[in-house]
């Protein structure tokens, strides 16, 4: 897969459950026609499958089984095609909960949890979340290259500030720039590492006079092999 390709932030953003109803539509026409896109869908799915087991299943109210229930077709082949359509919708809400909850714990979770292993492509991918429905950004990591791409999705700076945007590693806080409304790339610091945080400060216009963050972080993201 391409790290730069828009096709491929899409079919991810599917599989994490970010895009909008509209969005989400289009690209199911769109792979039920291109073999290539439901490829790109099926393979993020199968990378970020792991967020799921992270999830504790949580029975839905009586209620809503059994509306659910009420709702399905009597005839059998197109009630088992339902379910098979239930069953997809809950792995995509569940793999979006899993983003949205675990790979927004912050730099306490960076504290919290060890080293991983260096996948042999050299990328990663960090949901970039402040708790809120929606991410704030996605960043997809390529340390062999020292680039990042970042894609806004939930970002939103206070009026008259700036967010920017930081590698924090062992070595502390590196300033990666200034986070935009539009996608952008971004180069990396030579001591990146599978282990570190992305995060997000809010800063003076025009980003941090410190070179370090000296407002509140208000997203984190966790750094996951591709």
């Amino acid at each position: 897969m391409d790290p730069t390709s828009e096709h491929d932030m899409r079919a991810a953003e599917y599989a994490l459950g970010t895009l909008d109803a509209r969005e989400r539509a289009a690209l199911e026409r769109e792979a039920s026609q291109d073999p290539d896109t439901a490829s790109r869908i099926r393979e993020w799915e199968r990378r970020l499958a792991p967020l799921m087991e992270a999830v504790p299943p949580v029975a839905p109210p009586q209620r809503v089984r059994e509306a659910l229930l009420r709702a399905l077709p009597d005839a059998t082949d197109v009630a088992r095609g339902e379910l098979r359509h239930l069953r997809r919708q809950v792995r995509h809400w569940r793999i979006a909960a899993a983003g949205s909850g675990l790979l927004a714990a912050g730099l306490a979770l960076f504290v919290a949890i060890g080293p991983s292993r260096t996948p042999a492509g050299g990328r990663y991918l960090a949901v970039v979340q402040g708790g809120g429905a929606l991410p704030a950004l996605i960043v997809r990591v390529d340390t062999q290259t020292g680039l990042a791409e970042v894609r806004p999705v939930g970002a939103d700076a206070p009026a008259g500030r700036s967010l920017e945007l930081w590698y924090v590693g062992a070595g502390g806080a590196k300033p990666l720039g200034l986070v935009g409304a539009a996608p952008s790339q971004v180069r990396l610091p030579q001591d990146t590492a599978p282990d570190g945080v992305i995060a997000v400060s809010v800063e003076p216009p025009g980003g941090s006079p410190s070179g370090q963050p000296t407002g509140p972080v208000i997203y984190t993201g966790k750094l996951i092999a591709e």
